[in-house]
Formats: structure tokens, sequence, C-alpha cells
């Protein structure tokens, strides 16, 4: 249950967010990349928010937004009106017999098959950019993958380490996240895997990295091995930090230069407002502020 301060923080957000709607529409793009969200209604301001600062620094050559099924039509105007290229495909279009269904299932999936052609560099709609992201910049026009840190001094390590990792963690937690992880290493035989306790909140696949038989292997192995827990909220982060880590040449993110809102410091240029620390403070409504201004000065 949010606290007071936190209801407070967030009525000041939506009201310092609505800003977005007087600054100007995206630029194109420069860089040959994807910029992937998924986004529901309630979320469209804070897309509107994540996607115009990311572009105005990193310029990605194509937007796609992954529309849950409240997106109303009037949503979808007012989202193509402030993105003028924006490419809208319907995120139950990306339901596949192997994959679970919801929990941005669908998302996962729709990179799967754009990444085939295109580096994919996926933000939710509650991170901001507010300085050039020059490492992902760099990455995806490489056609290189990344992991942003859940925290500090997170790597990409050997499936057997991960397990061993997991195991220790569900002393204190039943999360299906935890569970999987603590099997993680019983996909060995699958071959050229590695993982990395990251969040998919931001996260970028090369180009090749990802295919849909690739996704629907782990995603069957792992219902396998947890049956009806890989339903759950928490089991696509898992498998887009598998996917994302054993990539070639993948990456973590330099952390705090990218991090979760409740590890910032003067360095970081792209902040994560992960819910648990979203309005624990009044900074992402001052960030949504600063934003709109510096939006408008173009």
């Amino acid at each position: 249950m949010p606290s007071i301060t936190e209801r407070f923080n967030r009525w000041r957000f939506l009201r310092a967010v609505r800003a977005m709607l007087d600054t100007p529409p995206v630029r194109p793009g420069l860089h040959d990349f994807v910029a992937l969200s998924m986004c529901q209604r309630r979320d469209v301001l804070p897309y509107l928010l994540a996607i115009k600062t990311f572009a105005h620094y990193a310029r990605p050559g194509r937007i796609v937004l992954v529309a849950d099924p409240s997106l109303r039509p009037e949503d979808r105007a007012l989202l193509r009106s402030h993105v003028p290229a924006l490419e809208i495909i319907d995120a139950e279009a990306y339901r596949r017999p192997a994959l679970p269904v919801g929990g941005t299932w669908e998302r996962l999936s729709a990179i799967a098959e754009l990444n085939a052609d295109a580096s994919v560099v996926q933000l939710d709609a509650d991170t901001v950019t507010f300085g050039e992201p020059t490492e992902v910049i760099e990455a995806a026009t490489a056609g290189l993958s990344f992991v942003i840190r859940s925290e500090a001094g997170v790597e990409i390590v050997p499936l057997e380490q991960a397990a061993a990792t997991g195991r220790a963690l569900l002393a204190g937690s039943r999360h299906v996240q935890v569970a999987a992880e603590a099997r993680i290493d019983e996909l060995a035989d699958l071959g050229g895997l590695r993982y990395a306790r990251g969040c998919s909140g931001f996260t970028g696949f090369g180009r090749g990295a990802l295919s849909p038989s690739r996704l629907a292997e782990v995603s069957l192995r792992m219902r396998g091995l947890h049956g009806a827990r890989w339903d759950e909220w928490g089991t696509e982060q898992v498998t887009s930090n598998l996917l994302a880590a054993s990539a070639p040449g993948a990456a973590m993110l330099p952390h705090p230069r990218y991090c979760n809102a409740d590890s910032m410091d003067s360095s970081t240029v792209l902040s994560h407002y992960i819910g648990y620390a979203r309005h624990t403070s009044r900074d992402y409504e001052l960030r949504a502020k600063a934003a709109a201004a510096c939006l408008m000065r173009g």
C-alpha cells in the first residue's frame, strides 16, 4: 500500500507530466535501431515522457509501440500526433502457444520477430532519459546486446553461478523469478547461455540476438521445470535477462549511469522509475518538468 507521501507525489507527477502534451513532436531519427515499448491506456503520458526524452538524445530510426488492448483509438491518435512515425502493433497479435499470456510476454515476442532485421532497444514507459546514452547508441548501432543492472555489482555470469545465487535467494523469497533462477542451470544443454540479474525495463537486443524459435524453446523448457508458475509475473524478465546476456558481445550498462531511480547520482543519464522507487520522492515529477522545458527548447 503506497504511503500518503507516495500518493501525493504521484498526484504531483501526473499533473507535471501533462506538460508533455505541449512539447514538439518527435523528430525523425538518425540511428539504425528500433526503440520499442509496450503501453497501456493509463501510461500514455508517462510513455510520451519516456519516448520523447529517449528519442531526443538517442535518435532511433524507428519507434515501435506494442499496444495493450486497453489503448483506445483516441489514445493511438494522440500518440501518433506526438510521434509521427510511430509504428503501432497490437499485443494480441504476438501471443504464441509456447509463451505465457500477459505480463509483457507479448512485448518480448514482438522483439523476437523484429530482431531478425534490426537491433531493438526495449524501454519501459517509466523510464526517463536526461543525457546522451552514448553506450546504448554505440551498442545498438553495432548490433550488440546490453542489460541494465538491477543494482551495482551485477555481471553476466555462467548459468551455474546464476543458479547458485538463485538458490541462496530462495531462503528469503518465493518469487517466481528467484525460483526460475535457482534452476536456470538446467538449461545448460541448450548451449551458449549466460545470465545477468538485470531488469527487462531497459534492455538491448543486437540484431539477430533473439528469435521466435529460441524464445519458444526456452519458455517450453522452463514450463517443464516450473509448471503453472511459469505464467506468473516475472518470468518474462528472467527470459529477457537470459537471452540478452547470452548474445555474442553482450555487456552490462555502466551503473549508476543507467540505473533504477533509487541509485541515481550526478552521472546518471537514464533512470528507470521502477514501481518501488517511483514516487518515494518528488524526483519523477521534477524530471518530468525539466524534460518538458528541455524539449520545448528543442
